[in-house]
């Protein structure tokens, strides 16, 4: 079944263009993560999601699917670099 369900996702050429021109209307800054080792989404696929937002790059992070969840210090870290170079002068 796993799979399976791996060939359909790999077989959509399209992936992603449902949503459409919404992210780049999008003007704050952003970041992007990527597991290198999803079985998903190839991490090739991690080009285009920062490309359409506006963001330098995909952080390729050693995991599959869920970086939030098995790199949580990796994230928070470039989360917190991201604001703090995004933040204005205080006052």
């Amino acid at each position: 079944m796993k799979d399976s369900v791996l060939a359909l996702y790999r077989s959509a050429v399209t992936m992603g263009e449902e949503w459409g021109p919404g992210p780049a209307r999008v003007t704050a800054p952003c970041l992007v993560f990527w597991g290198t080792l999803d079985p998903a989404w190839r991490v090739e696929s991690g080009e285009k999601p920062p490309a359409s937002l506006g963001a330098p790059e995909a952080m390729r992070l050693d995991c599959d699917h869920w970086p939030l969840l098995q790199e949580p210090a990796a994230v928070t870290a470039a989360i917190e670099t991201h604001w703090q170079s995004q933040a204005g002068p205080v006052g």
